[in-house]
């Protein structure tokens, strides 16, 4: 079928506005490729505040009650997300066709990532990775995607990237962006992938637009239900991992700090436990409290310190017929968490802590939902010609880095054979 008469026909339609879909926008964008980008949240300004963050979250259930949570806003989940970053584990992708090198060196120049300088950390992570150092373990800084020349000691949200800037900057170059809409389905022909179907905000009329290429990068939570309605039917056929974090906070009495960029620094106990700064800055500080039931601990915000605890946990679980992510971790996962909560407890006491608390079990996102050679190939596609997969879904489950920066590379990775082709 010809749809190429139509004004609603694009190069590429990108499904999602996080890190994936925005990376790809303006790559392609920038190659004057006709673009279209569909987000399921809005587009008002982002700030950081109880408000602001309560419109655009979203709660999913992936593990019984545990649930993992998301952005609906342009940028997706960096709208809300800590900046600390992993280098992409390249010999991995390497093992699965997927050459990241020319992409990595690309991103490391474009996007700030360096670790925090020792003039912006406060005396609260100082004070933790002395103690954690003393106690004999590799505490040191984790990289994190900060602007550091325009920090000025306040401005902790506005300095960390957000993918909205390469929204923005796709939009400069041509790009069109449809805010509240929400992709149900991919449109195919014989197994050719030629648009998708959505709807915008509550209203049932549906909306359809045609492409040469269909990237779904709606994130993993959204991206194998879309496939599923689609007709591709084994998506999640391995589970999915959701690295489960708990975290221990407790009060240095005397100690006074400035804030924080919280998970600037941490330590791995072992290959399946890993400890991380959980000193947040006094906003998400306040926030945690009162989602703890703590509040009258936010006038002493200088004096308190925190660690979170992150294990690895089998890949498992499922995707029911009704579109639910189902998970149960298990009895080990739980001693390892104990095991984990048991040396944060040793640094902290060590640091001089005390009235410390454990905070609620909490998802580190619902990743890997589906496998690079079996369910997309090395060029990302699917079984559908045309139809691409790039988001946190195809994260593989051995190197489970912190995933922004890695997607980032694989967005431009796959932006280049997209363009290549279009």
């Amino acid at each position: 079928m010809n749809y190429s008469n139509k004004e609603n026909y694009f190069d590429a339609i990108i499904v999602g506005s996080g890190t994936c879909g925005a990376t790809i926008a303006k790559e392609l964008s920038s190659k004057h490729k006709n673009v279209l980008i569909l987000e399921r949240g809005g587009n008002d300004p982002l700030k950081e505040s109880l408000m602001a963050y309560a419109k655009i979250s979203n709660e999913v259930p992936v593990a019984g009650k545990l649930k993992d949570m998301r952005a609906f806003t342009t940028g997706g989940s960096t709208a809300m997300y800590l900046a600390v970053a992993d280098l992409p584990p390249v010999d991995t992708f390497k093992n699965l066709g997927i050459d990241l090198t020319e992409d990595l060196e690309e991103a490391c120049k474009e996007l700030p990532i360096s670790e925090i300088s020792d003039n912006f950390i406060g005396a609260q992570a100082k004070k933790l990775g002395e103690s954690a150092r003393a106690l004999g373990y590799d505490w040191k800084k984790k990289l994190m995607l900060v602007d550091q020349s325009k920090f000025d000691n306040k401005n902790f949200y506005e300095v960390k990237w957000k993918a909205r800037t390469f929204v923005d900057s796709a939009l400069r170059d041509g790009a069109t962006l449809i805010t509240q809409a929400t992709v149900s389905k991919v449109i195919h022909d014989n197994k050719k992938a030629i648009g998708v179907e959505y709807t915008i905000g509550k209203k049932k009329e549906v909306f359809k637009a045609y492409g040469e290429k269909i990237v779904l990068a709606a994130g993993s939570l959204a991206t194998p239900v879309i496939l599923r309605e689609s007709g591709i039917k084994n998506v999640v056929s391995h589970g999915f991992y959701i690295n489960p974090s708990i975290g221990l906070i407790g009060s240095i009495r005397g100690l006074s700090s400035a804030e924080n960029f919280c998970g600037c620094m941490g330590a791995k106990v072992d290959d399946e436990i890993e400890l991380m700064d959980a000193n947040f800055h006094r906003f998400l500080f306040n926030v945690g409290m009162l989602v703890s039931a703590k509040p009258l601990r936010i006038a002493a915000y200088p004096r308190h310190v925190g660690i979170t605890v992150k294990v690895k946990e089998p890949v498992g679980g499922e995707l029911t017929a009704d579109g639910k992510f189902n998970k149960k971790l298990t009895d080990n996962d739980h001693r390892k968490l104990e095991k984990g909560l048991g040396v944060a407890r040793q640094i902290l006491e060590n640091a001089g802590a005390g009235k410390i608390f454990k905070t609620e079990l909490i998802s580190g996102g619902a990743l890997g939902t589906l496998k690079i050679k079996e369910h997309v190939d090395e060029k990302l596609q699917t079984e559908y010609e045309g139809l691409y997969v790039c988001d946190g879904s195809i994260l593989p489950e051995n190197d489970r880095v912190t995933p922004t920066f890695t997607l980032v590379c694989l967005a431009k990775y796959l932006s280049r054979h997209l363009a290549a082709t279009l």
